[in-house]
Order: structure tokens, then C-alpha cells, then sequence
């Protein structure tokens, strides 16, 4: 095993997935270079401060609260007012664009407050729009709030990051505002990975590296994520590698990074890095990740009908402090390890809604790269260092 005592989130990386070609990105340096994603080129993408932070729990209960006026109705000579109210709770259900159990186009909360105004002039635009967020490290629990909520010590080992307070026990109601290791404190999400080990020792990343991101050509069809979702990346069962368009793994510091299905050892001074990718097409309905079919990847440049929603790409990136593929397992219980075939990561929404949407019409929707977001109103510096 070899152990590095420099700081392995320096130059986290690029963002992957389509054509896996990602060149240099300096977190060091904290100018993150060109990215090539053949059909996402980013650009360059400043993430200054990128050092680690923790990812939450699976959190299944929801409790979301949405008010919505549809108005006066006037049908053969008579007017009718309508009141809609949508409550998460354990049924897990979102809003559907129309009365609960009535047809009508799936769409996000809608939200009354319209969010900060977004200034993005002079940022790098004609291609996919990103927008980032780094993440520390908060806690290693054996928790998991998504599939065993309220199991407390029951679940495998997971590294948690984000949102600070996250237990077996959390609900994504219970994370809006609070207190967040995320370079933007309008983001207190939590995020959560389980443990890779290295002949039996743990190895914990200091932070994860976020993208907010669209496909190209897809980019304006994106709507926000919808407040109280919870979704699972990745298969905690699979006995084959899932592919590197969900779990992929490369090495920091290369000029062309090409993600690849299983580790890899990296040259001496640099870092094993994880790469995975969350499904970017939601149901419209089911705010609830535990059953893994509220969200399903996207199929070239549209969702399918029974996802018809696209929301925001997340891509999830975390640096090992280990430059050795040799004697990786992945916890799979309290207590035991297992292959790191069953890797996965799991995101609790506990993001300012407004602040969210206004980032994601502004960056992702137009294709601008607004690079890392900071502050509690998450304000980009865009694609280059500034």
C-alpha cells in the first residue's frame, strides 16, 4: 500500500463520462484546466479551495411542502379556485405538474422566492454548462438514512460528506440550511460513498469535488432538482464491474485522463480517483431513492417517457490518498469488506431551492461554465481562475 502525506484533494479532477478524456486539472494550482469530455468540454473550471468535505446519509422519509395556487377555473360558466398541496412524507411522491393523481406534465417545485440573479458575463459559453461545488469530509458511520433509515450502526461503512449532522435518522427536510462542510453553504446535501480499504485499512478522502452539469445538446431541456430527492448512483449488489458511465476510476495529474471500468495503479505522487456518475432523469413524481427507480440515466440527448424529466447531472469525484490499485475491498457491512464491484454513492437534496435553480438556469440551461460556486448565495467565478 503506499500512502502519500501530501494533500491527495490537490488536482481533482476533470469531469468524465461520454468520451472519458479529461486533460489536466490542477487543484494544487487551483486552476483547473481544459476538460474534454467529448461531448461535455467544460473548459477551464477554477475550483478554488478544494478540500474535502462529507456526504450525508440515505435519507427515505421526506418531508416536503409545497403550496401551489393553481387558481380560478372558469369551465361552462362557473369558476372554481383549486388548492394543491404535496407533503414527501413516506409515501415519497412530488409534485406532477397537476392535482396529486391526475395527468399532467411532470415538472420540479415550483418555488416563490425567484433566487439570487446569477451574473455570468464574461464566462466561456458555446458547450455544456457546468457549475461545481466542493464537499469535505465529515464523518465515517456505519449509517445509511436512504435504505436503513433509522438503523443506526446497521448499515456498511460509509464516508459522508456535506451536510455536517447526517445520521441513520435524517430527512432531507431536516438539512435545508444547516450546517455544511460545501464551499457554498446554500448546499447542505448530504453525500455519502462506502469505505475503500487497502489491505484492511481504510483510506479517507479529505473532500469531493462536485459538477452541476448537462449533457451536450441537452442542456435546455434541464429543470432543477426537485426539493426533497433522494437517489442512489451505482449498484451496492453488482458482482461485475457497472461501467465508468456510472462507477469509473482514473489517476489525478494526467494531461489525458481515460476512465477505467476497475482501478488502476497510478504513477508514484499522484492519487487513485473516483469518479461517479448520477442519473440525470427523474420520474417527476417519486421524491423517495430507496427502491433505485425514481432516476435512471439519460439515453443519448433525451429522457425516456417514464422519466421524462431531466434534472442536473451530478458527477461525484473523490481522491484516495493511495497511488496503488493493489488490495482495494469496499465495506459491505459494519464489519466486513467486500469487492469494489458494489461501488456506489448516495445524495440526500438539502440545497437552498432558489439558490439552486437560479445556478442551474444560469449555468446548465444556457451552457455557460461558471466554474465553482461559493458563498450562501453560491456565486460562480466561472471557467478560468479569477
Amino acid at each position: 500500500m503506499t500512502k502519500k502525506k501530501m494533500d491527495e484533494s490537490a488536482d481533482l479532477p476533470g469531469e468524465p463520462v461520454s468520451a472519458l478524456d479529461h486533460r489536466a486539472l490542477d487543484h494544487r494550482a487551483l486552476d483547473h484546466r481544459a476538460l474534454d469530455n467529448s461531448a461535455l468540454d467544460h473548459g477551464a473550471l477554477d475550483n478554488s479551495a478544494l478540500d474535502n468535505a462529507p456526504v450525508g446519509a440515505r435519507g427515505r422519509r421526506i418531508r416536503l411542502t409545497a403550496a401551489v395556487i393553481v387558481g380560478a377555473l372558469v369551465i361552462a360558466g362557473a369558476s372554481a379556485a383549486v388548492t394543491a398541496s404535496a407533503l414527501g412524507g413516506g409515501s415519497g411522491s412530488g409534485p406532477t405538474g397537476g392535482m396529486p393523481g391526475m395527468a399532467g406534465a411532470p415538472t420540479t417545485s415550483p418555488s416563490a422566492d425567484p433566487g439570487p440573479t446569477v451574473n455570468t458575463a464574461g464566462f466561456p459559453t458555446g458547450g455544456p454548462g457546468i457549475f461545481t461545488d466542493t464537499c469535505g469530509h465529515t464523518t465515517t458511520a456505519a449509517n445509511d438514512p436512504i435504505l436503513m433509515p433509522g438503523m443506526t450502526g446497521m448499515a456498511m461503512q460509509h464516508d459522508f460528506f456535506g451536510n455536517t449532522t447526517t445520521t441513520a435518522t435524517t430527512v432531507t427536510g431536516q438539512l435545508v440550511g444547516g450546517s455544511t462542510s460545501c464551499s457554498t453553504t446554500a448546499d447542505a446535501s448530504a453525500y455519502w460513498i462506502p469505505v475503500l480499504f487497502q489491505n484492511g485499512t481504510p483510506l479517507t478522502p479529505k473532500s469531493a469535488l462536485i459538477y452541476w452539469r448537462a449533457p451536450a445538446g441537452a442542456q435546455h431541456g434541464v429543470q432543477t432538482v426537485p426539493a426533497g430527492l433522494t437517489m442512489i448512483a451505482g449498484d451496492e449488489s453488482a458482482l461485475e464491474p457497472q461501467g465508468r458511465q456510472t462507477i469509473g476510476w482514473t489517476c489525478s495529474g494526467m494531461a489525458q485522463v481515460r476512465l477505467s471500468d476497475s482501478p488502476q495503479d497510478c504513477t508514484a505522487g499522484t492519487f487513485l480517483r473516483l469518479v461517479i456518475t448520477f442519473p440525470n432523469c427523474w420520474d417527476g413524481h417519486t421524491l423517495d431513492g430507496a427502491k433505485q427507480s425514481n432516476v435512471v440515466m439519460m439515453a443519448g440527448s433525451s429522457c425516456p417517457s417514464s422519466h421524462p424529466v431531466q434534472i442536473p447531472q451530478i458527477v461525484f469525484h473523490v481522491n484516495y490518498p493511495t497511488s496503488s490499485a493493489a488490495g482495494l475491498t469496499l465495506s459491505v457491512s459494519p464489519h466486513s469488506e467486500g469487492p469494489i464491484t458494489t461501488e456506489h454513492a448516495d445524495f440526500m437534496n438539502g440545497w437552498n431551492e432558489p439558490v439552486l435553480t437560479s445556478d442551474v438556469n444560469a449555468c446548465v440551461v444556457t451552457g455557460t461554465r461558471c466554474g465553482p460556486v461559493t458563498g450562501a448565495d453560491a456565486v460562480p467565478k466561472g471557467g478560468k481562475q479569477r
